[in-house]
């Protein structure tokens, strides 16, 4: 195999064991800090995208990922035309703000008119052939999560008021609230914060409280693929109006995608001293090899081909350094669940999620760092002049 011969020169100092044991173990510094950057940065940007899918399907799959409405009310029998391949369904949604009080407990929510237990997931547990017992047309029933029935001190066939902020009447003692009593149906479980107040009653039974006419609705509630795909809406739906889940928990997200960002940005600086390590080993090499350089300048080595050989040779340890920090960052995320057992018995369920995108642009990113680091010690060595190297030799 016929090697380049600044690349076989950088395989030979590479290997050596040089007599300069300072510069050799700087270099082993340098490659020890880019293991380790790298195989942080896969694992907590790993984890990061893991809490930040299970927060996206625990939290956004209680609410609507977006409501598309007109300027008036749509009818609930018509279904919504041309949607996009991202979006798996739409269905009529009535759905307003709404102030729970019995005479245990007040508490603040929302209520959510549906056709069918399909139309919401925190329903798909519950038989759709018997939706019409349990919320039956003009009846006023209600579908509470568990938590919220505790905060309240209710159970099945509990009257609750319902007091809709956002409409209101006209009596002799000043505009107060719509209000109704509704009779609880059903009690739903969720794990999820959606339990402690989101509610669900008759499509129909909503729209009389919010003054729309039976079989109307505001508009379709739309469920995506991926809640994130929202931005895509605009286009889908150039002439509707279009609310989504970011009015709810936007900020939420805005935080985590922050957080990991921050993460990233400071275990990348584990790199970049790493990387620095490289500068200094190559700079002392350069200093310990001018007799060597000069003597393969006489010999007919060209100052590029100088300058190649400690290219090549920083490029080795930032690759060697690169590739087994990822392979042990993919190796960990993988079994870090298991291994955190071994430290920590009480369970803790930790998401993980590999993005395959992310390991590509930190392994470039590593190996772009390791290649600019080698700049300034290979145009110093490609400045040395023989008869200088070797006046004293």
């Amino acid at each position: 195999m016929n090697l380049p011969i600044s690349l076989y020169i950088a395989l030979r100092y590479w290997r050596a064991k040089s007599a300069d044991r300072f510069g050799r173990l700087v270099a082993n510094l340098a490659s020890f800090g880019i293991v380790l950057g790298v195989m942080a940065l896969i694992i907590v940007l790993s984890v990061m995208n893991g809490l930040e899918g299970y927060q996206k399907q625990q939290v956004l799959s209680a609410i609507p990922h977006a409501v598309v409405s007109e300027a008036e009310p749509i009818s609930s029998q018509e279904r919504l035309e041309n949607l996009p391949p991202f979006v798996q369904k739409a269905v009529p949604i009535n759905r307003t703000d709404v102030i729970f009080q019995t005479a245990k407990g007040v508490s603040a929510g929302q209520v959510i008119g549906v056709q069918a237990f399909s139309d919401d997931p925190l329903l798909e547990s519950l038989d759709n052939r018997h939706f019409n017992a349990v919320l039956p047309e003009g009846e006023f029933k209600l579908i509470i999560g568990d938590q919220l029935a505790q905060k309240l001190g209710v159970n099945i066939g509990d009257k609750i008021r319902l007091m809709i902020t956002e409409n209101s009447q006209y009596t002799p003692f000043g505009r107060v609230p719509m209000q109704r009593l509704f009779t609880v149906s059903e009690i739903y479980f969720d794990y999820g914060e959606a339990s402690a107040y989101q509610a669900f009653a008759d499509l129909s039974d909503i729209g009389r409280l919010m003054r729309i006419q039976p079989h109307q609705a505001q508009g379709y509630r739309l469920f995506l693929d991926d809640p994130f795909l929202i931005t895509k809406l605009p286009q889908a739906f150039p002439d509707k109006q279009i609310t989504d889940w970011r009015v709810q928990k936007g900020e939420f997200f805005q935080a985590v995608r922050m957080e990991k960002n921050m993460m990233g940005l400071l275990i990348s600086l584990i790199i970049v001293v790493a990387i620095s390590n490289i500068v200094t080993s190559l700079s002392l090499m350069v200093v310990d090899k001018q007799g060597e350089i000069a003597i393969l300048q006489t010999q007919g080595l060209t100052k590029s081909q100088v300058r190649a050989v400690f290219i090549y040779q920083g490029l080795l340890v930032g690759l060697v350094g690169t590739l087994i920090g990822t392979a042990l960052g993919v190796l960990i995320t993988l079994n870090l669940t298991e291994i955190i057992a071994l430290f920590n018995s009480s369970g803790v369920f930790l998401p993980i999620a590999l993005a395959p995108l992310q390991i590509v642009i930190v392994i470039a990113f590593s190996l772009l760092l390791s290649l600019l680091s080698t700049v300034y010690p290979a145009y110093r060595a490609a400045k040395t002049e023989p008869a200088e190297a070797l006046r004293y030799e």
